[in-house]
């Protein structure tokens, strides 16, 4: 296994000026961005902020390389090019060209679900969620359609813009957004054979780690998408080191257990920016929200989707023990709702200081998130696992004070930055959360002095060097590694 790449480099310096073996072929080559699930989607999670902010500075930052970037996505099957306005402002409009985001598609998992918890095994499993190409329930249903020579979906390859194979040859397709629910392994293949070079990016194996803080077929979902990445990729890009030393680590256990000399790709890691893209020039915020942080108590924020590795449970005990004190603070969670977050939000609903102590906003746009950061007292992130951790790097670049809890990556972007708890009991946050409040005077609170990190523009230019990097000295791989 090649993983010279990772752990090379640090987080700075390290975009290096243009080598001589990166001078391009006639015509120059063309770094093909893969950004299906942001472009047809209308969400602004993490992974959605990463894409559009990574396409909109990827074009600068591949000129020192003579490459050309193109965004692309998949439909119908093949990628396509797509203009890159409404993902980079944000105006994305639902898509019905992959039978995922379908109805129909949406039924299909409900049953799944639903055979899942009656059938909880894990043979069943593999059964059930085997893709349409493997024996398994999807292959089934699917087989007599075909033998009526019926399609699942339309064929609309003759659209504008599908890239030809012609155009694969000596170019990279960089797999950066979440293509877990796409069937995008075909014309991934078809790229390579032609010559191309894939690039995949991973945001977080959690779903692998940590399945039970995803819904099974989630997990599963993830966990084949993330095998055949690794069949795939002549390299892997990590938005950490943490991550990348996850992967490693996934990586040299599937190398033991199968006993044979893979040749798995090369390993590097970049870190992420902390502008928030889409706050408009004198966009006005929410006044309830507003009204949240101006009570003259000190203000704690959580930022991030409400599902279980967030710790929304624990953050929560620990402001029942805070408030029993007697400490007179407010607790604002800004996230929209997950999975598995039925009970919390019953406790949030019935708590008593609801609405006066404790407020929940599901909805916030990106310039009440801005506000709240620039407003809010300290930021309280209590995650268990994170591929990276946007919200502390946001929170820095506005010189928003951090209370963290210590797990890896953020000892590895917040070391010297933040104020770390331990998870083992809520006591320690309350202990956090006390000392802050008794350490700083709410209505004396100054200008406050930015943390030092890189913006998406840096992040970007991170990237396309480890990029480059890879596919030179990356090994040559087999054109299909057989899954574990």
């Amino acid at each position: 296994m090649n993983t010279s790449q990772y752990g090379e480099h640090g987080s700075e310096d390290r975009v290096k000026p243009l080598p001589p073996h990166h001078v391009p072929r006639p015509g120059g080559p063309t770094l093909f961005i893969e950004c299906t699930s942001t472009y047809t989607g209308a969400h602004n999670t993490g992974i959605q902020r990463v894409v559009r902010n990574l396409v909109r500075h990827a074009g600068g930052a591949a000129e020192q390389y003579c490459y050309t970037v193109v965004p692309v996505i998949l439909e119908y099957g093949r990628l396509v090019r797509v203009d890159p306005t409404p993902l980079l402002t944000g105006n994305v409009v639902e898509s019905t060209t992959e039978p995922f985001v379908s109805p129909l598609r949406r039924t299909w998992r409900l049953l799944l679900r639903g055979l899942t918890f009656l059938l909880p095994f894990a043979a069943t499993r593999r059964f059930f969620y085997a893709p349409p190409n493997q024996f398994g329930l999807a292959w089934c249903v699917v087989l007599p359609a075909r033998m009526l020579g019926l399609r699942p979906w339309p064929n609309k390859l003759a659209r504008p813009g599908v890239i030809g194979q012609a155009e694969f040859g000596y170019n990279i397709l960089l797999l950066l957004d979440a293509s877990w629910g796409y069937r995008i392994w075909p014309e991934v293949t078809r790229f390579r054979k032609s010559g191309g070079k894939v690039v995949g990016v991973i945001h977080d194996v959690i779903p692998v780690t940590h399945r039970d803080a995803f819904m099974p077929e989630s997990a599963a979902m993830f966990r084949r998408w993330f095998k055949e990445i690794l069949r795939h990729s002549d390299a892997l890009i990590c938005v950490s080191r943490s991550t990348a030393e996850q992967v490693v680590s996934f990586m040299v256990g599937m190398q033991k257990r199968r006993k044979s000399g893979l040749i798995l790709p090369v390993v590097d890691h970049f870190m992420l920016g902390s502008e928030l893209d889409l706050v408009e020039p004198g966009a006005k915020v929410r006044p309830d929200l507003e009204r949240m942080f101006t009570n003259g108590r000190h203000t704690f924020l959580m930022v991030g989707s409400i599902e279980p590795r967030k710790n929304h449970a624990y953050v929560l005990d620990a402001f029942d023990g805070v408030w029993a004190s007697g400490e007179e603070a407010t607790l604002v969670i800004l996230g929209r709702q997950g999975w598995k977050t039925e009970s919390f939000l019953k406790r949030v609903a019935g708590h008593p200081r609801l609405d006066k102590q404790l407020f929940l906003v599901r909805d916030a746009s990106d310039a009440d998130l801005d506000y709240a950061y620039r407003n809010a007292s300290a930021l309280i992130t209590a995650s268990k696992i994170e591929g990276f951790g946007l919200p502390v790097v946001e929170a820095f670049q506005r010189g928003l004070p951090v209370l963290c809890s210590d797990i890896p990556v953020f000892r590895e972007i917040a070391a010297g930055k933040a104020t770390f708890f331990s998870l083992s009991h809520p006591q320690h946050l309350i202990d956090a959360v006390t000392d802050f409040c008794r350490n700083n005077d709410a209505s004396q609170r100054g200008p406050r002095q930015p943390q030092t990190w890189i913006g998406w523009r840096e992040s970007a230019e991170q990237l396309c060097d480890s990029i480059m990097r890879a596919v030179k000295d990356g090994p040559p791989r087999r054109a299909a590694m057989s899954a574990d």
